[in-house]
């Protein structure tokens, strides 16, 4: 026997799968809270649970009213005729934005492969709706960021421990104790029955690291910037959450303007997410033939959040012979969709707003 004739009985091409643990190191995200904290907030009308019976249509506008501020002066004295003026209400439209991405499989690709269809499948629908929420993190920042307040609140335009930078709508405190500065300044603009959320670029979140480890056993107690007032569980003006956020001013870690770290910080309730789906998506009768040329529609959980995806699939022939060994292959051709409207708190204020930028400066 010849040294060629021992490859006849020897041991090629072993397959396995790897371990999910090992493995997703490679499929892993920027896994910011921004998400969970939207997905919280999605009450949005009163005594309405589902907006998708209200917007059937991709064309029907959707509006909100809220009553507007009464601003009437206080008097000294009793009158014998007394006049006031009548409150009123505001119209909010709601903008809706749709996130979409497409991906495809092919029919035959489980038929030789260690991986099955179905698992192909969800795999690659769950990269992609990895995808879909980095996208969807990036937008809820940048909304904020574009939201935040852009002058001087209407209650109290004598702020005092910090100022106001009107070029850069930002609010520059002092190195010592930000985070009792904020707090501050958040009470004097009116919010101190609330507690706080705050985004804290990575700069920032260091310095509140390392000041909520400085506790009593230190030579100086920094930790009480952050301790819940005992004696008011739901309000009192401390912070309930806070965030590491990649995503402040602009898809950058650490804005520009401002080097020494920054923070957005808001009251509960500071705005909205409301997601909303076509009703063809859902439609008991809708079309659901993924696997015809016609296409169907149909809805997919994310894999990872409470979120539902629009999903759209259609077939179409496809010779797979190059790469799975049939020519008599099919591709399927899917599309996730999401959609949603970002609403921040209504002020007849014209540019105030309950989300505030914080930024350390020198």
């Amino acid at each position: 026997m010849s040294l060629a004739n021992w490859a006849d009985s020897a041991f090629f091409g072993f397959q396995g799968r790897i371990r999910k643990g090992l493995a997703a190191h490679e499929t892993r995200e920027l896994d910011t809270m921004i998400l969970s904290y939207a997905l919280a907030n999605q009450q949005y009308f009163e005594d309405i649970v589902n907006i998708d019976s209200i917007k059937q249509s991709v064309q029907r506008p959707v509006y909100g009213y809220q009553f507007n501020r009464v601003t009437t002066a206080v008097g000294s004295a009793m009158t014998t005729f007394p006049t006031g003026s009548l409150g009123t209400t505001v119209q909010v439209p709601l903008t809706f934005v749709t996130f979409t991405i497409p991906f495809a499989t092919y029919n035959v690709s489980g038929y030789d492969n260690v991986d099955d269809f179905a698992r192909i499948f969800d795999n690659v629908a769950a990269q992609h709706m990895r995808q879909m929420r980095t996208a969807i993190r990036q937008w809820m920042t940048n909304n904020i960021y574009i939201n935040r307040t852009t002058v001087l609140p209407f209650v109290n335009t004598n702020i005092v421990n910090a100022n106001f930078n009107a070029a850069t709508d930002c609010w520059e405190i002092p190195g010592a104790n930000p985070f009792a500065v904020m707090q501050s300044v958040m009470q004097q603009a009116g919010y101190g029955s609330s507690t706080y959320d705050a985004l804290f670029d990575p700069k920032l979140w260091i310095q509140y690291l390392n000041s909520q480890a400085q506790g009593v056993g230190n030579a100086t107690n920094l930790a009480w910037q952050f301790a819940k007032n005992p004696t008011m569980p739901d309000a009192g003006g401390y912070f309930d959450n806070i965030w590491q956020d990649l995503n402040i001013g602009g898809n950058v870690p650490i804005e520009p303007a401002y080097t020494n770290g920054t923070a957005l910080v808001m009251p509960k309730n500071a705005f909205a997410m409301v997601p909303w789906m076509p009703y063809m998506y859902y439609d008991p009768k809708r079309n659901t033939s993924f696997d015809q040329y016609t296409g169907g529609y149909g809805t997919i959980g994310d894999d990872k959040y409470d979120m539902t995806y629009q999903l759209f699939g259609w077939n179409n022939q496809y010779d797979s012979s190059g790469g799975y060994g049939v020519a008599q292959g099919q591709m399927q051709n899917w599309q996730l969709g999401w959609t949603a409207a970002f609403v921040p708190a209504f002020f007849s204020n014209t540019g105030e707003s309950a989300i505030y930028q914080f930024a350390i400066t020198p």
